[in-house]
């Protein structure tokens, strides 16, 4: 059984999306995307993300930082 330390990229075969982990117990995995959206999968459905997959999770990691800014600045905006 593969060991996948929590904060590790991977891609999921079954969801055909990459995804970081949060947690792993025994078999099972729970997977982050940075857009907050977790799932979960096996161990043996996952894969070490590649390089073009890392550069994937870094650009939805700033899209979705972009987005909570802007509900922020409509937030206050609208007051």
């Amino acid at each position: 059984m593969t060991e996948w330390p929590p904060g590790a990229a991977v891609f999921d075969h079954g969801s055909q999306m990459v995804g970081i982990v949060q947690e792993q117990k025994g078999t099972k995995l729970t997977l982050k995307r940075p857009s907050g959206l977790r799932w979960h999968t096996r161990t043996v459905a996952v894969r070490a993300a590649s390089d073009r997959e890392l550069i994937q999770l870094k650009a939805l990691a700033k899209h979705s930082r972009n987005v909570q800014g802007l509900r922020s600045l409509r937030r206050h905006s609208s007051r």
